[in-house]
């Protein structure tokens, strides 16, 4: 599958543009602040039907416009199809498949696409947070059965948490009342724990080998999940360990007045030859190792459906030396997917190592010419 057109209106900086592009590597070239971004964001949100930089749909609107549109032609194998995705406020995003309007939950997981941006190294820099979201942001999008799931674990939680506010710090407290949440968390809690470790491991085995490649086989990245609840990795124990951790903890979460240990609270290490990256990583390390994720992630996508995922990095080449930035570029040109990626660079030092497989594009000022 590849975006074979884009149609851009009112869209951020964008007037209005019309693009084609090549099925393989697309390289858009120019200086800081001239809508590069801005056009992977078009080509994320066409493909998802969201922005990777917001939730506000009304950000995305170009200023002093009230509507924005963004239409594009996917092509998968022999078959054409066209999307329209349009927003006027107060209304909600508009969704249409060639011609017919869906609902975004059916329209969400249709086309694969994995998107690198430097707010993307967060996930080695910030806090737990950040990668739990990534796990359950990626992983909802490769298994819908995983959304469902934590979406049930988050209801019971949040019902449980209302419980142990309201009578935070009783002396007289009939623990009962929390029996049937703690049921639905320990159900619904550990297959999300299950689910994520599964693709943790799948996630680790594909990226692993993409960072030895782009660190010339010098370093080795492992990924770790560090779970609140301790069962020592066996799947068979996790339910009932979970329940009896649950009910251990009952009196100080009371004190409390929150749930203090499940997949809510976890968080994984990544880590380079055994370091942690977080607390000893070079920035480029950081940078290298993200990369390497997103590109396993893009494994884990073409190996879970029929469909090449379309590929878009923003600012890639910042902080890689030339032997980093030529191992990726070979990597994009020997890929059957499609792939976008933005630099500062000129782009002659990248089109050598291209063999004819790409475009490459100029972006100045919200306005885009092919060189």
């Amino acid at each position: 599958m590849f975006l074979a057109a884009l149609k851009l209106i009112n869209f951020r900086n964008y007037d209005r543009q019309e693009l084609t592009f090549h099925p393989r590597l697309n390289i858009f070239t120019g200086l800081n602040a001239q809508g590069k971004t801005n056009l992977l964001e078009a080509v994320y949100c066409l493909a998802v039907s969201r922005s990777f930089r917001t939730n506000q749909e009304s950000e995305l609107l170009r200023f002093g416009s009230d509507f924005f549109y963004l239409e594009g032609n996917f092509q998968k194998k022999k078959e054409c199809y066209q999307v329209g995705i349009g927003y006027r406020p107060p209304r909600r995003l508009q969704i249409k498949l060639n011609g017919k309007t869906l609902k975004r939950a059916e329209y969400l997981h249709r086309h694969p696409v994995v998107v690198f941006s430097p707010d993307d190294l967060l996930l080695v820099k910030e806090g737990p947070s950040i990668r739990r979201r990534f796990l359950d942001t990626e992983g909802s999008r490769l298994k819908p059965l995983y959304y469902r799931r934590l979406r049930d674990y988050y209801r019971a939680l949040q019902q449980r948490n209302r419980i142990l506010k309201e009578y935070r710090g009783s002396r007289s407290f009939d623990y009962s009342l929390l029996e049937p949440w703690d049921q639905a968390l320990v159900k619904f809690g550990s297959t999300v724990m299950e689910e994520r470790i599964k693709f943790l491991g799948a996630l680790e085995s594909r990226a692993r080998s993409h960072f030895a490649t782009l660190t010339a086989e010098s370093e080795s990245l492992s990924l770790r999940y560090l779970p609140t609840i301790k069962f020592n990795g066996d799947f068979e124990l996790l339910e009932s360990a979970f329940r009896e951790q649950l009910t251990a903890g009952h009196s100080a979460e009371l004190r409390r007045g929150t749930t203090l240990i499940g997949p809510h609270l976890d968080d994984f290490a990544v880590m380079i030859n055994g370091c942690d990256v977080r607390k000893y990583g070079s920035q480029g390390q950081q940078r290298t190792v993200v990369l390497a994720l997103k590109m396993g992630e893009v494994d884990l996508f073409n190996s879970a459906g029929d469909e090449q995922a379309i590929l878009l990095l923003d600012d890639i080449f910042s902080e890689f030396d030339e032997e980093r930035s030529n191992h990726l570029l070979q990597f994009l040109s020997c890929r059957e997917g499609q792939s976008f990626l933005t630099t500062a660079s000129p782009s002659w030092k990248h089109s050598q190592n291209c063999s004819g497989q790409s475009k490459i594009y100029t972006v100045y000022r919200g306005k885009i010419k092919i060189d």
